[in-house]
């Protein structure tokens, strides 16, 4: 599947004219993309896959010559690069299926506890452990496992917060249901979902408790209803926690192919370079996610 990765990766980056053009540069976009797409795809760094004696045959071949690690490094700081990565990402999501109902969860991307990484912070991990590093936000379509939108922050950043501040306004959550856990289960999270035309449903930390005197958005009301005082609110449940397992079979694809998310490795640090990384593994994924699909239409 990597082979067949890489070859799409090489004719969409070395032969779209946009792409090919090399401006006052020596190396076109096109080159330095699939440069660095192929370390993040083998997970190695930037100056491996700069070694033209670490690729495939045919693309020795095709390339002849490889841009510098120092070129590499200094043309990704350039804002064309991480416009084409969103560019071409947004391409291979429109190939895939969209329906109504939305998931939201968050990946911890951890790294040693003794890094000297800056933007690096302390926080939770499941199990009720602490790790420092860095955190995967994504807002996924449960009808194609595509991630609509995603942020990294901190692993201090909160998943209510994150979703308000930075998914919920880059898509059209008209008509959509989101269901998340317990972590989004706040009126201005129910309220942000209300006035982007969508409605969210979440389970509370504590259920069966009461609550209190506050006003609370009418469709936090009506989740709490649905999940745990009607007299189908244990089948509601159970159909809501069926859901949201999409949300788990999507992570645990993007982290478990061979080009996946796995972890950060050593060269990754910062948030602009873990940004990056990711934002080219999501477009690695979504790739995949289309040739899958190709395939499948096919048979």
């Amino acid at each position: 599947m990597d082979g067949e990765l890489l070859g799409a990766l090489y004719h969409r980056f070395c032969h779209d004219p946009k792409l090919a053009h090399t401006r006052d540069c020596t190396y076109s976009d096109g080159v330095i993309l699939l440069v660095y797409c192929f370390a993040v795809m083998c997970n190695r760094s930037i100056s491996w896959a700069s070694n033209l004696a670490n690729w495939p045959l045919w693309c020795r071949a095709a390339l002849r010559r490889l841009p510098s690690r120092s070129q590499v490094n200094k043309r990704l700081k350039t804002p064309s690069i991480a416009s084409w990565i969103a560019t071409i990402d947004a391409e291979l999501r429109q190939c895939l299926p969209h329906g109504n109902d939305q998931v939201s969860d968050g990946k911890p991307l951890v790294v040693g506890g003794f890094s000297r990484d800056p933007d690096a912070r302390w926080g939770k991990t499941p199990g009720d452990g602490w790790a420092k590093g860095y955190k995967l936000h994504t807002l996924i379509n449960a009808a194609s496992a595509a991630i609509d939108a995603w942020q990294i922050t901190p692993l201090d950043g909160g998943e209510a917060t994150v979703l308000r501040r930075d998914l919920i306004p880059r898509c059209d959550l008209r008509n959509a249901t989101l269901r998340a856990d317990a972590n989004y289960d706040s009126n201005p999270t129910y309220h942000a979902l209300a006035a982007a035309g969508g409605r969210l449903i979440a389970p509370r930390r504590k259920p069966g408790r009461g609550l209190g005197h506050r006003p609370h958005h009418p469709d936090r009301l009506r989740a709490i209803n649905e999940l745990e005082r009607t007299p189908d609110a244990q089948a509601n449940l159970r159909a809501h926690q069926r859901a949201r397992n999409r949300v788990e079979q999507t992570l645990g694809h993007l982290t478990n192919l061979p080009c996946g998310l796995w972890s950060l490795p050593n060269h990754v640090r910062r948030l602009h370079r873990v940004r990056r990384w990711v934002s080219a593994k999501i477009l690695l994924y979504h790739l995949h996610l289309t040739q899958t699909l190709a395939l499948t239409a096919a048979a």
